[in-house]
């Protein structure tokens, strides 16, 4: 028998698995895939997306593991996670996709980060902390090709290069563009897309201006348009092993994170006695059921209740009733042998069933980066492919 909670960590016996050897594969897959264009001064890299807490497998342990495995550059979403990732130790490359916000220049100059620039007020706030502290930083343009979400129009970079020009402080090192639907089978608004793109990387070089390393493709544009494998490219979720769209797993990759728990009571259910909050199930036998120690409040989000499954002993186990914000009841009536501390694998794998982000996110109506996502942050992250062999953290 398992003592619940038994591990490197003590507390409640729920925590996610994060396969850091699975990660370093799928980070090498997407490697291989990058092709430099002849005659190109500087060949193409991977940048890993580890913005909202790496998808959810916590940042700094997974910049850590693809520093280990030649990962010279990562993107964040927000200046505060790049902030995160330098107070850990990450000494490289951090560029801030969304940029930095009025009043956080000098954060992001002050901690060595590449933030994003599509305005001329973006520029000129950003000079001014470069000038305050006397430094050169260094700068990604980003262009809006279309996604029209945030860049500088890809036809109107006039305000932008004039600005950029008169920067004594700031040197561009780079210029990227977002995709809005490289998923698609139908490929030509990102056709559209890489156009404009190309239009807009001529201007800048027309103003006089280098524009640095050039990346245009997430995971999809790397996985579906071989097109984009000349620039480098910056991988989101395909890191994590799922797929841009809903749909098969691209050979070669494999997810890296894992969510469990363990049965931690079991109890019988007569007939006609109901399960949980609103009771929206009623036995229609005398059952055997398991509490475990899991919840929306984890992640294990509530409306999966009554559609969802979870393995225990490689059998599957429904769910019964309304999924609390810090419990949830399965049925273990059939499965033999299931006792108090025995694991529960709620997103994973055992020898013969597999449950994992995607089969969520069909049920949820949603994608896989929002499940990820999802797993809250009271749920402490293991490093390793078991958990007592792990170091986990919170």
């Amino acid at each position: 028998m398992h003592t619940p909670g038994e591990s490197s960590v003590s507390g409640r016996p729920t925590w996610a698995e994060i396969d850091l050897g699975a990660l370093a594969g799928n980070y090498r897959t997407l490697g291989a895939l990058l092709c430099p264009a002849d005659g190109e001064r500087q060949r193409p890299r991977l940048i890993p997306v580890i913005k909202a807490n790496a998808y959810g497998h916590g940042a700094v342990e997974v910049a850590r593991s693809l520093v280990g495995a030649g990962a010279s550059a990562f993107a964040v979403a927000i200046s505060e996670e790049g902030v995160l990732l330098r107070e850990a130790g990450i000494s490289a490359e951090i560029i801030v996709l969304e940029g930095v916000w009025p009043g956080q220049e000098a954060q992001a100059v002050a901690h060595g980060l590449t933030p994003t620039l599509y305005s001329p007020r973006a520029v000129h706030s950003m000079e001014q902390a470069a000038a305050e502290r006397a430094m050169q930083v260094g700068v990604h343009v980003k262009i809006d090709t279309g996604m029209n979400r945030l860049g500088a129009p890809w036809n109107a970079l006039g305000p932008l290069l004039e600005a950029l020009r008169s920067a004594s402080h700031l040197r561009v090192t780079g210029t990227f563009t977002h995709l809005a639907c490289a998923e698609e089978d139908d490929q030509t608004f990102t056709r559209e897309q890489t156009a404009r793109f190309l239009k807009a990387l001529a201007a800048i070089r027309e103003a006089g201006i280098d524009p640095g390393e050039i990346h245009a493709a997430n995971s999809a544009g790397l996985l579906c348009g071989q097109g984009l494998r000349a620039w480098s490219a910056r991988p989101g979720i395909a890191l994590y092993g799922y797929p841009p769209a809903q749909g098969g797993r691209p050979e070669g990759f494999e997810p890296v994170l894992s969510l469990k728990t363990r049965i931690g009571h079991l109890h019988t259910v007569e007939t006609g006695e109901s399960v949980g909050y609103n009771r929206r199930f009623t036995a229609s036998r005398r059952m055997r059921a398991a509490t475990l120690p899991v919840g929306y409040a984890d992640g294990f989000r509530r409306a999966l209740s009554g559609k969802s499954k979870v393995i225990v002993r490689d059998c599957w186990a429904e769910v019964l009733g309304t999924i609390s914000m810090d419990m949830a009841v399965v049925d273990v009536t059939d499965i033999p042998g299931a006792q108090e501390g025995d694991e529960v694998i709620l997103l994973g794998s055992s020898s013969s069933c597999r449950l994992d982000a995607e089969v969520w996110a069909d049920l949820l109506g949603t994608i896989p980066y929002e499940v990820l996502c999802g797993i809250s942050l009271r749920v402490p992250r293991c490093y390793g492919k078991s958990r007592s062999k792990a170091a986990c953290s919170r």
